[in-house]
């Protein structure tokens, strides 16, 4: 009798030391490559209000369209995001930031660690039917307004024994990509957008040009690597008399055109709205800017006069990434705008740069 207690005993401790090296193998497993792609377009679709899922925090009420463009052979690409206003049905469309350059990094190599046939009963009891937010892959270029072909894949609840991935439904199957994928979809639209107007990496700008309300200041830059690997600025202004231009105020003028950016959007919660943005793209810009890059692309800044809005002076700014696509309105603060004029100003009438003598005659 003792001894077959001391038997039930131990295939008890066998039978739980196997079932804990077959959890901690799930758990542990590692991950595997479920799709491969280099997809253009990802457009996010919200939940319906008959989702089951988490809907807390909000998803973005509005769809909102992500494309990739190639700038060419070992030249970082750009990235828009369009989403539509809900209050006044129009599209904005932005360049994006680094939310959606990870997007399509993600969603390129899409990683899972397990992959299964799914069921009804499994769609159903994980929310993914119909109504989930889902988000489709394709590499059609196509308007936000139109139906986009390609691969949907369909976002659940969390996954019970790993709350930082979530269950997905593409086709027939069911995978585990990271609850980050969709988080970042929970928040307005305008946390997609890359606010700086000049963002690079690499490089160094090699032309600007303002023109407008009587300026006119065109500099080059023929800037040459030193010892350290680093860039070093040989600027000279192009217009009025060609001189070489002292460091100091060609890097200034870099400075403050690297300061520009988008401090307001018409449709944040405190933007002047649609509405005024559509009427100053109709109208004509005070100044341009135009700006070029020494890996040979480049944008322009349309500068409209300036507006008084909630006590708070801007620029109406619409800009081109040429030869991609063109933004909407956005707004730049008037302080910000005039330093950046001041500098534009300090170039204009600086006089020509003596390069020290090198060594003693």
């Amino acid at each position: 009798m003792n001894q077959r207690i001391i038997y039930f005993i131990f295939s008890l401790v066998v039978l739980f030391t196997v079932f804990l090296y077959l959890d901690e193998k799930v758990e542990n497993q590692t991950e595997v490559s479920f799709l491969k792609e280099n997809w253009k377009v990802i457009r996010f679709i919200p939940p319906k209000t008959t989702w089951c899922g988490e809907k807390d925090p909000a998803f973005s009420e509005s769809l909102v369209q992500m494309e990739i463009f190639d700038r060419g052979w070992q030249k970082p690409p750009v990235f828009s995001v369009t989403n539509i206003d809900i209050n006044s049905q129009e599209k904005l469309t932005y360049e994006g930031n680094f939310n959606i350059k990870n997007t399509f990094s993600d969603m390129s190599v899409l990683r899972t660690k397990f992959i299964e046939v799914t069921t009804d009963a499994i769609n159903e009891s994980n929310c993914l039917k119909d109504d989930a937010p889902t988000f489709i892959l394709s590499k059609d270029f196509l308007d936000i307004s139109q139906d986009l072909p390609g691969k949907k894949m369909m976002i659940g609840k969390k996954l019970g024994s790993d709350s930082s991935r979530v269950i997905a439904r593409i086709d027939a199957q069911i995978i585990s990509p990271y609850t980050y994928l969709v988080d970042k979809f929970r928040a307005n639209p305008i946390t997609l957008r890359e606010r700086q107007f000049f963002a690079y990496s690499g490089g160094f700008l090699s032309s600007i040009h303002l023109s407008g309300q009587g300026l006119d200041v065109r500099v080059e830059n023929t800037a040459k690597k030193n010892q350290y690997d680093t860039y070093v600025n040989h600027w000279s202004r192009l217009t009025g008399e060609r001189i070489v231009l002292p460091p100091d105020v060609g890097n200034q003028f870099e400075n403050q055109i690297r300061s520009l950016r988008a401090d307001l959007y018409p449709d944040e919660a405190n933007g002047p709205g649609i509405k005024l943005s559509a009427e100053t793209k109709n109208s004509i810009p005070e100044m341009t800017l135009e700006i070029s890059h020494s890996q040979r692309y480049s944008w322009k800044l349309f500068i409209f006069a300036k507006i008084d809005w909630n006590g708070q002076s801007y620029r109406p700014i619409l800009r081109e990434i040429q030869p991609h696509f063109k933004e909407s309105i956005s707004y730049l603060k008037e302080e910000t705008f005039q330093n950046f004029l001041q500098s534009a100003l300090n170039v204009k009438n600086a006089s020509r740069f003596e390069r020290p003598n090198q060594k003693i005659q």
